[in-house]
């Protein structure tokens, strides 16, 4: 490969047109990125839904959303009109691809075990499949083949204002809520992304920490689509104690989502997109994940230093042979640290 001239690359643009998670675990990269070329613009194409959660990503130039570059010819011809330096594809797709290809980006980075992969002129060589690292460390990786250094760190830029803060107040009210009150949160579905602990083990889990914590809101979180699964969840706990449970589910948006999880005392998930928002607040968290390969913590499992993973105990990778007494335990420890402040 030829050596870059850091000096020539004065506008990026990153590739991550997958799932929430992905995203999150990408922005490693667009930190790093910025300290290495610290003077280029750095665009990064993505989807449309994540713009309110990172309109304002500090290292960010502006975001493209792939909803409105939708053909390959759309998208080579916005590659030629932007003149990008270099594009880095994090997550390979063939139409993005070949739009870079023949757009004449000079420096195209990407996996190297595609068949598509002669589309990019600088290859990395790695697996991803196999679940040796974490995504963050494989999405870092395409770094090297930029610059010579082989170490960065993993960072996060997010942000949030005063006012935001008082907006998500103001609805929070109509659910006996607010962000100054000391709550947990149990994000219990994943959109099937990866194996769920069951559901009767989540009943456990919210119906114990309702009963043994009288001080601490308990407040259930999803998506529109999981509002359903949601309420017969709920319908499932004891009447004497539901009434203390807040749902939720389909009521916030992804930056409202952020928000609450950023004043939380506890995030305690399924892997999904949101346990990895709380990773990069570096909150304390409880999350289910499997033994299988690529599903595992070794690949999934979120960036923060106060997280505590747990996996099935038997040699099936059956999610319900997570212990709950344990997990329990853990999250009472966590909660009896915030209890006095």
């Amino acid at each position: 490969m030829e050596k870059i001239n850091l000096q020539d690359i004065r506008k990026i643009i990153i590739s991550r047109t997958d799932n929430l998670g992905d995203v999150i675990l990408t922005l490693p990269l667009i930190n790093n990125i910025k300290k290495i070329f610290p003077d280029a613009d750095i665009y990064f194409l993505l989807k449309k839904s994540f713009n309110e959660l990172l309109y304002d990503y500090q290292g960010l130039n502006k975001l493209v959303f792939i909803e409105d570059l939708q053909t390959g010819k759309i998208l080579k011809e916005y590659f030629v009109r932007e003149q990008f330096d270099a594009g880095i594809n994090v997550f390979p797709v063939l139409k993005i691809s070949y739009a870079m290809f023949d757009a004449g980006i000079k420096i195209r980075a990407g996996t190297g075990y595609r068949w598509f992969s002669f589309l990019y002129n600088y290859r990395l060589y790695e697996h991803r499949k196999y679940a040796k690292k974490h995504e963050s460390e494989y999405n870092l990786n395409l770094l090297t083949l930029l610059t010579e250094k082989k170490f960065f760190p993993v960072e996060f830029n997010f942000k949030i204002i005063n006012k935001e803060k008082k907006l998500l107040n103001l609805k929070l009210k109509n659910f006996n809520l607010q962000l100054r009150d000391k709550y947990l949160i149990v994000h219990p579905f994943s959109r099937k992304s990866a194996k769920d602990i069951p559901t009767d083990k989540i009943i456990q889990i919210v119906s114990s920490i309702v009963r043994r914590f009288g001080f601490l809101k308990v407040v259930i979180t999803g998506t529109a689509e999981e509002s359903e699964k949601i309420k017969h969840l709920l319908n499932q706990i004891d009447l004497n104690i539901k009434h203390k449970i807040i749902n939720l589910s389909g009521e916030l948006s992804l930056r409202e989502l952020m928000i609450l999880i950023y004043d939380s005392v506890l995030f305690i998930s399924n892997s999904t997109g949101p346990v990895h928002i709380a990773g990069a607040l570096n909150k304390d968290i409880i999350a289910f994940y499997p033994k299988t390969k690529p599903m595992n913590k070794e690949r999934w499992k979120p960036l923060s230093s106060k997280s505590h993973v747990f996996e099935p105990e038997d040699e099936k990778d059956d999610m319900n042979s997570i212990n709950v007494e344990k997990v329990l335990e853990t999250a009472s420890e966590i909660i009896r640290e915030k209890e006095t402040f």
